[in-house]
C-alpha cells in the first residue's frame, strides 16, 4: 500500500471512529432524549447496549487506524459492519419501529455510515491498486 493510500485509509477509519464515539456518547449520555426521539421509551436497555457496542467499535477503529500495517481483511470487516448497520437501519425504518422524527434521525445516521463505508472502500481499493 502506498503511503498516500494508507493515509487515506487511516483518515477514513479515524473518521468512522470519531462518528462512532460521538454516537456512543449520545446514546449513553442522552438516552432519554434518544428514546423520546425514537418513540421507544421501553428500549433504554437496547439504547445502552448499542451505545456500548459503538464505544467498543470506536476503540477498535482507532486501534486499527494506528497499526503500522492495516490488515485489509479487518478493514473489509469494518466495511461489512457498516453496511450491516445501514441495512439494519433500513429494516428499523421499514418496520415502523421508530416515530417519524426517529425514522428521519435513523436515516441520517445510516447515510453517514454509508458514506464512511464508501470512503473506507475507496481508500482500501486505492491501496490495493498501488500494490499492483
Amino acid at each position: 500500500m502506498s503511503q498516500n493510500s494508507t493515509r487515506w485509509l487511516r483518515t477514513a477509519l479515524k473518521a468512522n471512529g470519531v462518528f462512532s464515539a460521538l454516537s456512543a456518547l449520545v446514546l449513553l449520555l442522552g438516552d432519554g432524549l434518544v428514546a423520546a426521539l425514537l418513540g421507544a421509551f421501553d428500549a433504554l436497555g437496547l439504547i445502552h447496549f448499542v451505545g456500548l457496542g459503538l464505544a467498543v467499535f470506536a476503540v477498535f477503529l482507532f486501534w486499527l487506524a494506528t497499526r503500522e500495517q492495516i490488515a485489509p481483511a479487518l478493514t473489509k470487516a469494518v466495511i461489512a459492519a457498516d453496511l450491516l448497520w445501514v441495512a439494519g437501519s433500513g429494516l428499523a425504518i421499514a418496520s415502523d419501529l421508530t416515530s417519524g422524527q426517529g425514522a428521519c434521525a435513523v436515516a441520517i445516521v445510516a447515510g453517514v455510515v454509508a458514506l464512511l463505508a464508501l470512503f473506507q472502500t475507496v481508500a482500501l481499493r486505492l491501496g490495493s491498486e498501488s500494490n499492483r
